[in-house]
C-alpha cells in the first residue's frame, strides 16, 4: 500500500469531532435538566414563603348577612382557619364547609378578591316562628336551633308534637290565611296530638278549634267577628270554635274581665 492510500485510510477512520461533541452534549443534557429543576424547586421552597407573605389577608368581607352577632359568629367559626394564611393560601372549601355548618346559613359562597380580600356571600335563613320554645322555623319550612342569633320578640309562638312539625306549619299558614281579613295577628299556637288549636292572638283574645273542618269553623268567626264584635266595639276574651254549628264567646268587659261565656 503506498503512502497516500495509507493516508486515505487514516482520514476514513478518524472519528470527527462534532460527532463526538454532540453525543456528550446529548447525554449530559438530561442531568442538566434535573440539576435545573431542582435548583428552582429550592428556590421556590426557600423564596416562595417570602413572595407569599406580601400578600397577606387584610380584611374579611361578609355580605347578606344582617344582624351584627350572626356577622361576628362567621368571624368567630372562621378565626382558626384564617390564622397565618395569606391571600393565596387561605383555604376556600374548607371556609365554605365552615360557614354552611352554621345552623342559620342556607347557603354561601366564597372568593378572593385582589389584593387583600376574602368575600363571603351569605344566604340566611328567615325565621317565621320560634317552634316548641327552643328552635326557628324558616320561611321554607325547616326547623333550625339559631334562637339565641335572632331577634324573636316579633315572631309567633308555636308549640305541638316534635314530630308533627310539618302539619302545624301547614295548619297554621292555613289558619292565618283564614283570619288574613281581620286586623290581630297569631302570638301563641299550641296544638295537641289531636291537632286541636289553642290560639292567642295579639289583640289578647284567644281561640280554641280543632282541625275537623276547620276552615269552617273560622269563616263563621271572621263573620262574627266583623257583624258583631267590631260594630259593637266589644272586645273578645275567649272564643270556641268547636261546635258544628255555632261559638262561644267570653267578652272582655271594662269591670268584670273577664265576663261569663256565651253561646251564639
Amino acid at each position: 500500500m503506498t503512502q497516500a492510500h495509507r493516508k486515505a485510510a487514516t482520514r476514513k477512520t478518524r472519528p470527527r469531532s462534532g460527532v463526538a461533541w454532540r453525543a456528550r452534549l446529548a447525554a449530559a443534557l438530561p442531568w442538566a435538566l434535573a440539576a435545573a429543576s431542582l435548583g428552582v424547586v429550592l428556590a421556590g421552597v426557600i423564596y416562595m414563603p417570602r413572595m407569599l407573605s406580601a400578600w397577606p389577608l387584610e380584611e374579611v368581607s361578609v355580605t347578606g348577612v344582617s344582624d351584627a352577632r350572626r356577622q361576628e359568629g362567621v368571624r368567630v367559626s372562621l378565626s382558626e382557619l384564617l390564622a397565618d394564611e395569606n391571600f393565596f393560601s387561605v383555604p376556600l372549601e374548607r371556609i365554605h364547609d365552615r360557614v354552611t355548618d352554621l345552623a342559620w346559613v342556607a347557603g354561601a359562597s366564597v372568593r378572593r378578591r385582589w389584593p387583600d380580600r376574602l368575600v363571603l356571600d351569605v344566604t340566611e335563613r328567615v325565621p317565621v316562628a320560634v317552634w316548641n320554645g327552643d328552635t326557628l322555623v324558616s320561611s321554607s319550612g325547616e326547623a333550625f336551633s339559631a334562637v339565641e342569633q335572632y331577634a324573636t320578640a316579633g315572631l309567633p309562638r308555636l308549640s305541638g308534637p316534635k314530630d308533627r312539625l310539618d302539619e302545624v306549619m301547614n295548619y297554621y299558614h292555613g289558619i292565618t290565611k283564614m283570619l288574613d281579613e281581620l286586623d290581630p295577628d297569631i302570638r301563641v299556637m299550641a296544638v295537641d296530638q289531636r291537632l286541636t288549636a289553642r290560639l292567642e292572638l295579639d289583640s289578647g283574645a284567644k281561640l280554641i278549634v280543632d282541625r275537623d273542618g276547620y276552615t269552617a269553623k273560622l269563616r263563621r268567626f271572621v263573620r262574627f267577628y266583623q257583624e258583631v264584635a267590631r260594630p259593637a266595639q266589644r272586645r273578645l276574651a275567649r272564643v270556641d270554635l268547636r261546635y258544628g254549628n255555632g261559638l262561644a264567646v267570653r267578652w272582655r268587659d271594662e269591670d268584670t274581665d273577664p265576663a261569663p261565656e256565651e253561646r251564639v
